[in-house]
């Protein structure tokens, strides 16, 4: 078995989770994403007053959230997408950071009225790899 994404979180073409909750946050500080926030597909994120660098979560916490140890090689394969929208409302930019287990891979950084999208990959148990795929100016 392996976990895929193409819009949804999908284990053998059976739908796991729909992309349809959205998550926001307008901590005036650095944050530590959570996996529901990743796995919500989209992240409204004010960084309230100043540019903040924000650590996505820890990868055994991640392991966990997608299910990792019930699926086969140990989830290694296991994808989905999600994106950051940065809602500032001053030139205030957002930098994704790295956690332990976790590697980054591209561009990080999100300015004002811009989202990123991001493709995040386990490689290994509680281990994966965030690609930045692109930016969209708003």
């Amino acid at each position: 078995m392996k976990l895929t994404n193409l819009d949804n979180l999908q284990l053998n073409g059976v739908l796991i989770e729909k992309n349809v909750i959205l998550a926001e946050d307008a901590t005036a500080g650095a944050i530590t994403m959570t996996p529901a926030q990743l796995l919500s597909g989209l992240i409204l994120r004010d960084p309230n007053g100043a540019g903040r660098a924000d650590l996505v979560p820890l990868g055994a916490d991640l392991y966990a959230a997608i299910g990792g140890n019930r699926l086969d090689a140990e989830g290694v394969g296991a994808s989905f997408e999600f994106t950051i929208r940065n809602t500032a409302n001053g030139a205030e930019t957002i930098t994704v950071t790295a956690n332990t287990g976790i590697t980054l891979s591209g561009t990080m950084t999100i300015a004002q009225n811009n989202s990123k999208r991001f493709l995040c990959v386990c490689t290994a148990k509680d281990t994966f790899v965030v690609y930045s795929l692109g930016t969209v100016v708003h």
